[in-house]
């Protein structure tokens, strides 16, 4: 035997007479403790950086009981492969574009086999199928070529199941119906119904991966295919969404055993401290976390006891789904345990599989089950808080329009209203691969893109639309790099297609290879970064606000605005509704602005998570209480005294509202920080003062040129160089000439922060055309007021119109130091 194999053929090793203490175990690797299907189970993947199978014996730890090693040990019986049991494996093809040979009417796309959906029963719309033809054939594309070392195939379990009987896997460079010509990883021979077979392809690299019915006429369904490669990549930063949450067990064996232990962010892996979950021994143990709403869960961390019995969790499952049926047993599993190790962590990647509930079970023996953490990561590549929309109220086009109310523009105005009768989602007509674009303006590297679906009917004609981004105009974006496909349809669905950094000018959705109507009600392009610059003009402090309802005497809505980010709601600076459905708080701002971003300032002391999920709205009605003005973001930042900033992009209005929508729950507000454009400078808006010319009132020495204050560097030590500096002397000045007349948005002043720093407070910046000293006569900005050391302020112009910044102390006898002075160009709020 030398470990070789014929696609399609299992391989059985000759293995030696196991001792006593290691026959259970070995026994148990053959049952259902590794497999999702046993019956049809036939390959373990590889470690993370293997792709081929071991070509000779390999060196493996006796199971527990034994203290030697042993040559001969196999990771699995019957396919090839024999990997330590380490790493859960990726899925490649989730979500990835899907297309084949024909399409049988209406619910049988080819998408419907990458979404995450094993689901068997036709009817139930998530199986591709195609027409009855002579070879018929789905083909997956993974974005690049990749090592595969497994397809895992779901047939239709409700009827036909034996038409996918010798349905052949390719893996290859080739697309579409050139993709037979690929070279074959196997055949599937077990075709029951709802079968599942996994076809071992060792490694085979390729673009593409094929399923056909070679030499025969027929109709080609399949209700999931899924595309193995190793490992399972980590989100920095990503959510844990079952810290906190409510969760269950099947028992309970004593006080220091609950089940909360495995969520409560201890990762302590010895029992005896009081941070594991425990059952008692008994026929299948499970655990169970409420994740409080449908996620689409990336992976799942499972920390293992350390102290003793660790080899308990080998083979546990871990499902995810929403029902509750047989505790959770039923939905569908996304992995097994498979390192049980002393305190080891286990990450079993789900890839999106999306469901409310997480369980884990030990399924088919009688045990414990001990969990010493559990650590749920949601898919999700949108960047923290802080994000922009670049789409929003950009140009856009689509490739018809139904009716007055299918305007394209609608998918950007900010309202993710998903009743297409509201006015706020676009839709072509009914025709072949519609397709809608937006511009950016310029190319940029996106994130992400979240698409809002319809909500009123018809949603399901989203599924399958594909998110492409680059530069070209040709075939309307429809010839960029896809980023992804939408398979999450449900009434008003949120889909977000990660991009990863993907540059572009243009995003296009289109849905290929079929006749349909294409219907967006939002579509947000998502890049990273709207922090609003220090000194920036907070316009909600101490203006009037209201709530929907007051907690107590110490919890008015005015604590949110009173410039107090105190999270400790005890001490009286923070807002506080009671538990309610959909509570609200709302800030007049006075009249209407122009909002760049509102920062919002979680609860600190406890309960932080009722933040999750709160919407920002920005407009000038008080319909509904402001809820029907136009959504500028989301809060999905919600740790301890979380700071979350949500990019409004210049949205208009008088009126910012807060609320937690769809949900009964309290609402508590520590700060709501609201900064208008036109004074804080977008990320990226250029510095026009930088290495122009400038002058001052005097040069305390030659390391203090008046130039020094436009040469790019904010370095605050004036030892170093970077700062100008006058001799002291009465009302100095410096000033800068733009080159010519400009409309000046905001001015940015860099204090020293070595010494000194006191100087610069009570300096007037002027803007106009008059220079040099003369400056100190043109339309004054603002006045510095903040002049801690190394300060940086902000001081609002407003669309001041000149030539010349001048910055001057007046009244009094000084020395003016500048480390560094920004202007920013803009045009005057409306």
């Amino acid at each position: 035997m030398d470990g070789t194999f014929s696609p399609g053929i299992r391989v059985v090793p000759v293995l030696r007479s196991p001792p006593a203490m290691a026959l259970p175990w070995a026994l148990l690797l053959l049952g259902e403790v590794l497999v999702q299907d046993a019956a049809t189970q036939g390959c373990v993947l590889p470690p993370a950086g293997e792709s081929q199978p071991f070509a000779r014996p390999h060196r493996w730890p006796r199971p527990r009981g034994s203290s030697r090693w042993d040559e001969t040990w196999p990771g699995r019986l019957g396919d090839g492969l024999w990997p330590p049991p380490t790493s859960a494996a990726y899925n490649a093809a989730l979500g990835r574009p899907a297309s084949q040979s024909s399409v049988f009417p209406n619910i049988s796309i080819a998408a419907n086999a990458v979404d995450g959906n094993r689901d068997g029963v036709w009817q139930h719309g998530s199986c591709s199928r195609t027409l009855s033809e002579r070879e018929p054939w789905w083909n997956v594309d993974l974005g690049g070529r990749r090592a595969v070392a497994a397809v895992v195939v779901k047939n239709r379990q409700d009827c036909c199941w034996e038409r996918l009987r010798g349905a052949q896997v390719h893996v290859g460079d080739a697309p579409g119906e050139r993709g037979k010509d690929n070279p074959i990883c196997g055949t599937i021979t077990d075709a029951g119904p709802g079968s599942l077979s996994t076809v071992c392809c060792a490694g085979l690299q390729g673009r593409y991966v094929s399923v056909l019915l070679a030499g025969r006429e027929d109709a080609l369904v399949l209700c999931e295919v899924e595309v193995v490669l190793q490992g399972c990549v980590p989100l920095p930063g990503a959510p844990n969404v079952a810290r906190g949450r409510a969760v269950a067990q099947s028992s309970t064996r004593n006080d220091i055993s609950l089940a909360a232990n495995a969520v409560d962010g201890n990762g302590d892996a010895d029992w005896e401290r009081g941070s594991c979950s425990h059952t008692e021994k008994e026929p299948e143990p499970w655990w169970r976390v409420d994740l409080g709403g449908r996620h689409l869960v990336y992976a799942v961390a499972v920390t293992n006891r350390r102290d003793c019995c660790w080899q308990s969790l080998l083979g546990a499952q871990v499902h995810v789904g929403d029902s509750l049926a047989d505790h959770g047993k039923r939905n569908p599993v996304c992995g097994a345990i498979l390192d049980t190790g002393p305190g080891s962590t286990t990450t079993v990647c789900c890839n999106g599989l999306p469901g409310r509930y997480v369980s884990i079970i030990i399924p088919g023996r009688e045990d414990f089950l001990v969990l010493c953490e559990v650590e749920v990561t949601a898919q999700s590549c949108v960047p923290p808080p802080g994000a922009q929309n670049l789409a929003l109220r950009c140009p856009v086009a689509q490739s018809s329009t139904a009716g007055r109310l299918g305007s394209a523009i609608n998918a950007v105005d900010g309202n993710r209203d998903g009743n297409w009768h509201h006015g706020s989602c676009s839709q072509t007509q009914r025709e072949p691969e519609p397709w809608w674009t937006v511009d950016l303006g310029r190319p940029r590297a996106v994130a992400a893109v979240v698409v809002r679906n319809r909500l009123d009917c018809c949603w399901h004609r989203l599924k399958g639309a594909r998110v492409h981004v680059g530069d070209s105009l040709a075939g309307h974006g429809t010839n960029n790099p896809v980023c992804g496909t939408i398979t999450d349809t449900g009434p008003g669905s949120t889909s977000t297609v990660c991009c990863r950094g993907l540059r572009g000018r243009y995003v296009t959705i289109t849905v290929p290879g079929r006749e349909e109507r294409l219907s967006l009600c939002e579509v947000e392009v998502v890049e990273q970064g709207c922090a609003a610059l220090p000194g920036a003009h907070n316009v909600a402090l101490g203006r009037p606000a209201t709530q929907s309802s007051l907690l107590d005497a110490t919890s008015g809505a005015a604590n949110a605005v009173d410039g107090n980010r105190d999270g400790n709601w005890e001490h009286g600076s923070c807002a506080h509704t009671l538990e309610e459905p959909e509570p609200w708080w709302r800030v007049d701002l006075g009249r209407r602005h122009l909002v760049y971003a509102v920062v919002v300032k979680n609860r600190l002391d406890c309960c932080w998570e009722r933040l999750k999920g709160a919407q920002v709205h920005v407009g000038d009605s008080l319909v509904d209480r402001g809820r029907r003005n136009p959504v500028c973001g989301i809060i999905t930042d919600a740790g301890p005294g979380s700071l979350s900033t949500v990019c409004c992009h210049g949205l208009r209005g008088r009126y910012v509202s807060i609320l937690i929508p769809g949900r009964e729950d309290a609402l508590a507000l520590c700060e709501v920080e609201v900064i208008r454009q036109g004074c804080a400078p977008l990320p990226g808006a250029p510095n026009v003062a930088r290495e122009q010319r400038a002058t001052q009132s005097s040069t305390s020495n030659p390391s203090g040129l008046a130039s020094k204050a436009v040469d790019g560097n904010r370095d605050g030590i004036w030892q170093r160089g970077s700062c100008s500096h006058t001799r002291r002397e009465r009302e100095p000045w410096w000033s800068v000439d733009l080159g010519g007349r400009r409309a000046v948005a905001a001015v940015v002043v860099k204090n020293r922060q070595d010494c000194c720093w006191e100087r610069l407070r009570g300096a007037q910046v002027h803007v106009g055309d008059a220079p040099g000293e003369r400056g100190k006569d043109n339309p004054i900005c603002g006045t510095i007021t903040d002049a801690g050391p190394g300060s940086l302020s902000t001081v609002c112009c407003h669309g001041l119109q000149g030539r010349y910044v001048t910055v001057t102390v007046p009244g009094r006898e000084e020395q003016l130091a500048l480390c560094e002075v920004e202007v920013y160009g803009g045009v005057p709020e409306l």
